[in-house]
């Protein structure tokens, strides 16, 4: 983590909609639009906007730059990432932006040429229902823990809880204890068999929030229970896969 001040008092975790590629590693342009409704940032920032800094999963500040069109005063803006080296073109990846440094001086953006950008998104959402804990010591292996129901019409949101699956630092290092940290993610539903089948899950509705992962599942047999999952792939080269049963029922009175 070399970029990082401890003067930004808030970062929020980008998801970068890779998906449809090869599953190789790629170079990416990426846009980046910042919500008008996101009263914590735009409270927080300066009217400059030279408070905002785009990072990738561990700190290192990556090319960016301002869309032409951004403005404070009218909640506007595009962040604009150049050439950034992603490990998986068939993924949804995860960057950070970091903001509210009320001392801030320097102008961080950069001259960027952009072509063919992918989509990254702020997710504003949090968990509310459909909430898989992170399983700890749990074998992606053993029998999930936690099961959902649905009908065969519905599509639904489950949230992958994240917290205390990456490694911490023994000491911090910029003040901050992190070691490992999300470089991207893959979504699954098996059925019995361990088949997988992107027919019930929709990758481009993914999202990353700051400690879960929202994935949106669809369809399905009725009368079929599915292992949804998500796969984690770190920074420090660990695959960590969170599971849990979704269950495909169309009740009826008897």
């Amino acid at each position: 983590m070399t970029w990082y001040d401890k003067d930004y008092k808030k970062r929020q975790m980008i998801g970068v909609d890779v998906f449809g590629g090869s599953g190789s590693s790629a170079t990416i342009d990426i846009e980046i639009l910042i919500p008008p409704d996101w009263d914590t940032f735009w409270d927080e920032i300066k009217s400059d906007m030279k408070d905002i800094v785009v990072t990738d999963p561990v700190g290192e500040m990556v090319t960016f730059a301002h869309k032409a069109g951004a403005n404070y005063s009218t909640r506007t803006l595009t962040l604009q990432v150049d050439d950034y080296p992603s490990n998986h073109d068939n993924s949804m990846n995860a960057l950070w932006v970091y903001y509210g440094d009320a001392t801030e001086t320097t102008d961080h953006t950069s001259s960027v040429t952009i072509a063919s950008a992918k989509d990254g998104y702020i997710l504003l959402e949090r968990p509310y229902s459909r909430v898989v804990a992170s399983r700890g010591g749990q074998s992606a292996t053993d029998a999930p823990i936690t099961s959902f129901n649905k009908s065969t019409i519905d599509t639904i949101d489950v949230f992958f809880l994240t917290s205390g699956l990456l490694g911490r630092r023994l000491e911090n290092y910029n003040d901050r204890d992190g070691l490992e940290a999300i470089d991207y993610v893959q979504v699954f539903s098996y059925d019995s068999g361990g088949t997988n089948s992107n027919t019930r899950y929709d990758v481009a509705d993914t999202r990353l929030g700051n400690n879960f992962v929202r994935a949106r599942y669809k369809a399905g047999d009725n009368g079929s229970d599915y292992a949804v999952a998500i796969e984690i792939f770190t920074t420090e080269k660990q695959v960590i896969q969170s599971r849990a049963i979704l269950r495909v029922k169309n009740l009826l009175p008897e």
